[in-house]
């Protein structure tokens, strides 16, 4: 089955849950994860202001989210690393990500947006979804 799975996360509650169910997962599988955070420019203009312009603050953000995620799988007993990177196309760098390190499946989130929403704000499940030749399993 599968060994080796991405879970990205956004930093919102969704993706949280989505981890944490990834991570139960790869334990039943005996798999091990790779959490990966893309920290975009609204993320970053969303911060702290001019504070987040500094390399430190941006990791430390970056690394706020990734800390507990990385700790849920150590209780577990699952394997994980956790890494951030720093671009405005979120979709890209999962799939990079998944591609590099050799994940045979991404276990992510869907904020389920609908009508205006999706459109003004772009999915990025629904981009990976369409882009990747890794299977994807889309939590909801």
């Amino acid at each position: 089955m599968y060994q080796h799975i991405l879970i990205p996360i956004d930093g919102s509650e969704r993706a949280a849950e989505a981890a944490r169910r990834g991570i139960a997962f790869a334990r039943l599988l005996g798999a091990r994860v790779t959490v990966l955070y893309v920290l975009t420019d609204s993320a970053v203009a969303a911060g702290l202001g001019k504070s987040m312009r500094d390399e430190a603050a941006r990791s430390e953000m970056a690394q706020s989210f990734l800390r507990p995620i990385g700790d849920e799988a150590q209780r577990a007993g699952v394997a994980a690393e956790c890494f951030y990177v720093e671009s405005d196309v979120p979709a890209d760098e999962i799939i990079n990500a998944a591609k590099k390190r050799g994940c045979d499946l991404i276990h992510m989130a869907s904020h389920g947006r609908r009508g205006v929403a999706e459109l003004l704000l772009g999915s990025v499940t629904q981009d990976v979804l369409k882009r990747c030749s890794i299977p994807v399993l889309v939590i909801r």
